[in-house]
């Protein structure tokens, strides 16, 4: 008897089209640590950010599904989705040694930005990176945990702060050593 795991994030219908996850569920991949004097292994979660827009009353359709966030409630954006469909590419990006990624202004997280074409522009993806807990360390040894990807609308970019290379800050973050950058 087969029993099957359920989907990550499971599919929706909106206006009679079906839209499937399965390019969001959990995967790990190795970065190679010169810090750490190993490689990596980075489990990647994403959270629904990834597909989906701030809730506002007059953008909500009669039948258009309202989704969860904890307590505050989103709505699909199908150009995050159709851009979604690329992020485990653009995440498996970040193996490459001269990656950088930037730390935001509110210094708990992370963004990566690449230049895309459809819609022209900046594509910023936002992540949170831990050290794997005592629990997951056989398997994994970093937890990155996908918080948001967009493309860069009217408004302008994050605000950011220094750079750094991504396998140096899974290196620092895996040590135990400080990952800030200029302050």
């Amino acid at each position: 008897m087969e029993t099957s795991v359920p989907a990550y994030f499971p599919p929706l219908t909106i206006d009679g089209q079906f839209f499937d996850f399965a390019h969001l569920e959990p995967f790990t991949f190795t970065v190679t640590s010169l810090l750490a004097k190993k490689d990596l292994k980075v489990h990647v979660t994403f959270s629904n950010h990834c597909f989906t827009e701030g809730f506002e009353a007059e953008k909500h359709r009669p039948g258009q599904p309202v989704i969860m966030d904890g307590v505050r409630q989103r709505l699909f954006c199908p150009v995050r989705y159709r851009l979604s469909l690329n992020l485990p590419a653009v995440i498996q990006g970040l193996i490459h040694p001269k990656a950088k990624v930037w730390e935001t202004a509110a210094e708990r997280n992370w963004c990566y930005s690449i230049t895309i074409e459809d819609p022209s522009g900046p594509y910023h993806v936002f992540f949170e990176v831990r050290r794997a807990g005592r629990e997951k360390r056989q398997w994994q040894d970093i937890n990155l945990v996908i918080e948001s990807a967009y493309h860069e609308g009217e408004g302008g970019g994050p605000v950011l702060k220094g750079s750094m290379a991504f396998a140096l800050l899974c290196g620092k973050v895996y040590m135990g050593h400080p990952t800030a950058t200029k302050r």
